[in-house]
């Protein structure tokens, strides 16, 4: 069943990563991230292209930004969407 319109939380650490990563409001890259978490909340999760990670404890999402190297780290269920951080590089996917 397609669960559309999860309810976004987005973690202190996703914002301080982002910042970390050197993402400014109002530039390109903050808008690309910023359109990439709304996708998250507003779509079928995981999305084709989507991949596990290990992310302790467990496992988490991973979606690129399109157009940067950026990596958004995620989990959800069947109301909430939580983005929990973001990479400056790809992370590695989990063993399935």
């Amino acid at each position: 069943m397609a669960v559309v319109g999860r309810i976004l939380r987005v973690s202190t650490t996703f914002r301080r990563t982002v910042e970390r990563l050197g993402v400014r409001a109002g530039s390109p890259a903050y808008r690309a991230v910023s359109a990439t978490v709304r996708a998250l909340a507003s779509a079928d999760v995981p999305g084709f292209g989507d991949y596990e990670t290990s992310f302790s404890p467990g496992r988490a999402y991973v979606r690129r930004v399109v157009g940067h190297n950026l990596w958004i780290l995620y989990r959800f269920d069947d109301v909430h969407v939580l983005i929990m951080t973001a990479r400056g590089e790809p992370p590695v996917p989990a063993d399935t």
